[in-house]
């Protein structure tokens, strides 16, 4: 079956990533995953235009394109952010290329100016994570790449990072009996840890409320 493609960039339509995940880790061997976010696209679209924006997906399309060829996929994201599966690749590798990947993006200059003259240029903040390491569900390893890639932004972008070892803070919360029924039932049938499930909801919630 074909796979459906983004238009403005010809990408792999992020709609494929769960999918493409699971096909990896029936597998069974080692793949890395990168996601990769447009830094200060929101202000981009503000200062220069909708069009601008389109053209910084296009040049980071095409970057990521170059750097990551078959049998990596490149994947065009619904929101700012691209995904990248390197199948038979370590976290490590991964790393090397992603971090060819952002010098190319951040030394281009696109001929697009503003009002004031000024030459408009981009970055990608990127997070890695890889199976086995991360977990066994396409969940667990996006969500992962997801954390690497916020620490990159708040480390202060255009910058890579590897996932790491995750640690629960203990918290005194209050939960309903039908909630902790609810969340043991589901830990259950997906087989992983009520910890797991926490933080995929927490994480969601920063995520819809992040600026």
């Amino acid at each position: 079956m074909k796979k459906p493609i983004d238009v403005l960039t010809g990408l792999v339509s992020g709609v494929e990533l769960n999918t493409e995940i699971d096909v990896l880790i029936e597998k069974g061997d080692e793949f890395a995953y990168a996601m990769a976010d447009i830094d200060m696209l929101s202000m981009i679209n503000k200062d220069y235009g909708n069009d601008a924006g389109d053209e910084v997906f296009k040049c980071v399309a095409k970057h990521l394109s170059a750097v990551f060829p078959a049998p990596c996929t490149v994947f065009r994201n619904a929101r700012d952010e691209f995904d990248i599966l390197l199948p038979g690749c370590s976290k490590e590798n991964a790393f090397l290329l992603a971090e060819e990947a952002r010098k190319l993006i951040n030394s281009e200059n696109l001929n697009i100016t503003s009002g004031e003259g000024k030459v408009l240029t981009q970055s990608v903040s990127i997070g890695i994570s890889s199976f086995p390491d991360d977990g066994n569900r396409p969940a667990d390893i996006i969500r992962r790449a997801d954390s690497a890639m916020v620490r990159a932004k708040k480390n202060g972008r255009n910058q890579v990072c590897l996932s790491r070892e995750e640690k629960l803070i203990p918290k005194t919360s209050h939960y309903t009996s039908a909630q902790l029924e609810k969340l043991s039932h589901t830990a259950e049938k997906q087989k992983v840890g009520e910890a797991v499930l926490l933080r995929e909801a927490l994480d969601d919630l920063l995520r819809k409320y992040d600026e």
